[in-house]
């Protein structure tokens, strides 16, 4: 089934909310997600890890340790709360725009916090780069990021410590729409929805009597 990137942001939303994140937060989740769609990748799979991972064991706040790196030992960050955060440093000595690079413990599914800095990149109408010891990516640099640079990125980002930092040039290329909807399983679909449906409340005969659904009979 193919969703549009309003559809992908709205299952997003609603199943981070039900994994355990708060309403803030699960919007800031469905729009990653659905720029990921607008990219031409398919984000399905790390939110639905992360969904699971948030249910079960909560992941951590972005903390700083030793030797100035942010992050928790033994745990990854979630790619989120930690986009969130960095988004709302912004042009603070803190932030990325500061004076010294941004470095990050590991990063639970990274793919999930590219959307955030180019976000924050076209804002301030700067280039930011984002790195490994092996591999690099730049939003808003002189040519456009594809797709599968992106993913390709994202899948040698994990388990790697990450350095973010602000380029002198201006925001320059963005990445390109993708001219066709993304797909999503039916069985994805179907687990992201469960997560989704911790946000309903179960109806009772009290909330039926007091005028919630149709009532205690389907012939009201």
């Amino acid at each position: 089934m193919q969703l549009s990137a309003g559809e992908w942001a709205s299952l997003g939303i609603k199943a981070a909310r039900g994994a355990g994140y708060s309403w803030g937060l699960a919007e800031e989740f469905g729009a990653s997600l659905a720029t990921l769609a607008q990219w031409g990748i398919n984000g399905a799979g790390p939110a639905l890890a992360l969904c699971a991972a948030q249910a079960v064991l909560g992941l951590p706040q972005m903390t700083e340790i030793n030797g100035g790196v942010w992050g928790q030992a033994g745990a990854p960050l979630c790619p989120v709360t930690t986009g969130a955060l960095i988004c709302d440093l912004g042009t603070s000595p803190q932030g990325l725009f500061g004076p010294h690079p941004l470095t990050l413990a590991t990063v639970a599914e990274p793919l999930m916090l590219l959307p955030f800095l180019d976000g924050l990149a076209a804002r301030e109408g700067r280039a930011v780069q984002i790195s490994t010891p092996k591999a690099a990516l730049v939003f808003g640099g002189l040519f456009p990021l594809d797709a599968n640079e992106i993913t390709q990125f994202a899948d040698h980002a994990r388990d790697a410590t990450l350095t973010l930092c602000a380029k002198p040039s201006r925001y320059g290329a963005s990445v390109p729409r993708a001219p066709y909807l993304q797909t999503i399983t039916p069985e994805t679909y179907a687990d992201l929805d469960r997560f989704a449906l911790e946000t309903t409340v179960p109806a009772t005969a009290q909330s039926r009597e007091t005028g919630a659904g149709a009532g205690l009979s389907d012939n009201d």
